[in-house]
Parts: C-alpha cells; sequence; structure tokens
C-alpha cells in the first residue's frame, strides 16, 4: 500500500497541535481546518483553512490539499462529514463518528451491538419523562444533551430541590440518566490499523472536578482481572466499530468490579496525554501512523508511574506553582473560565 503523506484535520485545538509535532515526525504534511481565528495549531501545521463546516466552498480548497481526513473533535456536522466521505478517506469511518457524537445513538451501540453495559438510561421529551425516569432511578439523575455535551456542557444534575425548575426546559433531543455510584472511572485508549491489528495503552484512573477532567494518573490502581477487562473490553468495541484509527473508551470501575462504559471518543483524549512523555510512541503519534497505512506495534513505556494535571482556566496563572511538572502550553489567547488551557506532566520512579 502506498502510504498517505498529506494529512488533513478537522479542528485545530490542542489535539490537533499535537497531531500536527507527530506527522511533521515522520514526514508527513498537515493542513487543518479551523472554526476558530484563533487555534493552537496555527504555529504547527503546514497550511490551515479557516471558515465553517458547513461552508463546502472553502471545505472543498481544504480537500484538494490533503490525501486523507481525520478529527480532533467528533462534534462535526453530519452533512460535512458526509460530504468529505465522498470525496477522501475519512478515518475514523462515518459510522464511528456518527455514534460517538450523539449520546443515545452510542448507547444503543454499546449495549445492543456490543453487548456490553452502560449506565441505565431513556431519551427524554417532557417534563413528565423526567419525572418518570427520576423515579425509576431512585432520584439519582442527570440530564445530557444527546450531542456538544463535553466538558460537562448541557449537563445538569437533577435533584429534589431543583427538579421543578425544569418544567419549562427545552428537552429536545436530551437523555435522562442514571447517576452511577463507582469507585473509580478509568479509560483505555486502543489503535487499530489497515490490516485489522489492534493496540493498547494500558488503564488510566481519571478524576474530574466540575465535570471537566481534572488529573490523569497511570497506572490505574484496579486489580489485575479488572485490568485486563478495560482493555478487553475497548478492544471489542474498535472492532465492532470496524474503525481504523484511535479510540478511546471511559469506563466506570463499581463497587463489585464490574465495568461499565460511560463514552466513547474516536480520536485522541485528555486522558492519553500521558503518553507524550512516558511512552515510545504516544497517542498521536499512533494515530498517524494507522491512518497512513502502517503496521502498529504496541508501545514501549519508559516510567513506572506518572501524573497529568490539566490547567483549566485562571489556573493557567498559577503554573509557576508546579516547579517539578512540564508543562505544554496549548498557546490559547483567552484565559476563559473552565477552558483547557494547557497540562502538566510528571513522571515518578
Amino acid at each position: 500500500m502506498i502510504k498517505k503523506k498529506k494529512i488533513g484535520v478537522l479542528g485545530g485545538g490542542q489535539l490537533g497541535m499535537f497531531l500536527c509535532i507527530a506527522a511533521k515526525r515522520i514526514g508527513k504534511e498537515i493542513t487543518v481546518y479551523s472554526e476558530s481565528s484563533e487555534f493552537s495549531a496555527e504555529k504547527f501545521a503546514n497550511n490551515y483553512f479557516i471558515g465553517k463546516y458547513l461552508d463546502f466552498s472553502k471545505m472543498d480548497k481544504f480537500l484538494n490539499e490533503v490525501d486523507l481526513v481525520t478529527i480532533e473533535t467528533e462534534n462535526i456536522p453530519l452533512d460535512t462529514l458526509h460530504y468529505i466521505n465522498k470525496k477522501k478517506p475519512l478515518f475514523p469511518s462515518l459510522f464511528a463518528i456518527e455514534k460517538a457524537q450523539h449520546r443515545d445513538k452510542e448507547k444503543e451501540f454499546l449495549n445492543v451491538v456490543v453487548g456490553l453495559r452502560t449506565a441505565n438510561y431513556r431519551l427524554i421529551n417532557s417534563y413528565s419523562d423526567l419525572l418518570e425516569a427520576f423515579n425509576d432511578f431512585e432520584k439519582k439523575t442527570i440530564i445530557k444533551s444527546c450531542e456538544q455535551g463535553y466538558d460537562g456542557k448541557n449537563q445538569y444534575t437533577i435533584n429534589s430541590q431543583n427538579i421543578n425548575e425544569f418544567r419549562n426546559f427545552n428537552f429536545n433531543d436530551f437523555i435522562a440518566e442514571e447517576i452511577v455510584e463507582f469507585k473509580k472511572e478509568i479509560s483505555v485508549i486502543v489503535y487499530r490499523d489497515i490490516y485489522g491489528n489492534v493496540m493498547n495503552y494500558p488503564p488510566v484512573e481519571n478524576n474530574h472536578k466540575d465535570k471537566i477532567l481534572s488529573e490523569t494518573i497511570f497506572p490505574a490502581k484496579i486489580n489485575k482481572k479488572s485490568h485486563e477487562k478495560a482493555i478487553c473490553y475497548a478492544k471489542r468495541i474498535i472492532c465492532s466499530l470496524n474503525m481504523v484509527g484511535l479510540l478511546a473508551v471511559e469506563m466506570f470501575l463499581l463497587k463489585n468490579n464490574d465495568i461499565i462504559i460511560n463514552e466513547l471518543a474516536p480520536r485522541p483524549h485528555n486522558s492519553g496525554h500521558w503518553t507524550l512523555d512516558c511512552c515510545d510512541l504516544n497517542q498521536f503519534d499512533n494515530l498517524i501512523l494507522t491512518i497512513c497505512g502502517y503496521k502498529v506495534q504496541q508501545p514501549k513505556i519508559n516510567t513506572p508511574r506518572c501524573k497529568m494535571i490539566n490547567i483549566i482556566g485562571e489556573n493557567y496563572n498559577k503554573i509557576n506553582n508546579f516547579k517539578d511538572y512540564k508543562f505544554y502550553d496549548y498557546y490559547k489567547k483567552k484565559v476563559l473560565p473552565k477552558r483547557k488551557m494547557g497540562h502538566l506532566i510528571k513522571k515518578f520512579e
């Protein structure tokens, strides 16, 4: 197979930035398409276009510059993805992106097609639907938009004190989900090449603040059986999607050591940033290799333990407090609440 050289990336945030860096190391060119005029990948891309995803005239110019297209966010209009899919190879597949960008489709796929478990959930269209779910889920309920609900956006925890406030809420395309009591939240990143080889990074442990990932700890402190089960589940999902590329699988480890699936991200993931410093090939390297037609290998890990800390919002001004950590700047000009500004990494012997 001819190895592809010119890669298009939809999205120019920090994930796109790291993809540019990874691509250049093996002689690949990256062209970024960004909806924002200020984007982290600007200094690192070989070329870039700024425009709306639904501007097909500009999208054509972007597509003329690349051999294939990948994503740094799954939140892209389906019309755009269908348009691209007719003109250039799209990684991951349209099928995988479509499942991951819509909570109801994602959960149905996981429960029915893959045969794994998610938290109990249901589509809701009205306040009466919410009341029914609230009672059925023993008043442990969160509602989430099916689309554009990352980093806690469009998510609301429901309780007896605030439920009346949602009488006039627009429930269009929302689900109600039972809140799960879990021991740990973990994630596994797997990647699959065009030859069907599936490799993985080990499970990591994730901690959140205000529904945004705060820190990732490698390795996850879980027993061997849970470790193996988490990897098995992630591999099973990427094979069920029949996708080429990289997939992050967020999971809940329950008190009885069962594992249920929380969310999928068919792209590089925040919880994989530790691989930048602790592996011979990081998550961005392996995404580039898979989509360009290379046979992939299991990563080699060069440290027994490490921690990744997200720098969010005004904490950007406190990075000097972490003198023994390595800092990665995302080059975002505006410091905003809940905005990821960079991350810190520390390896432990």
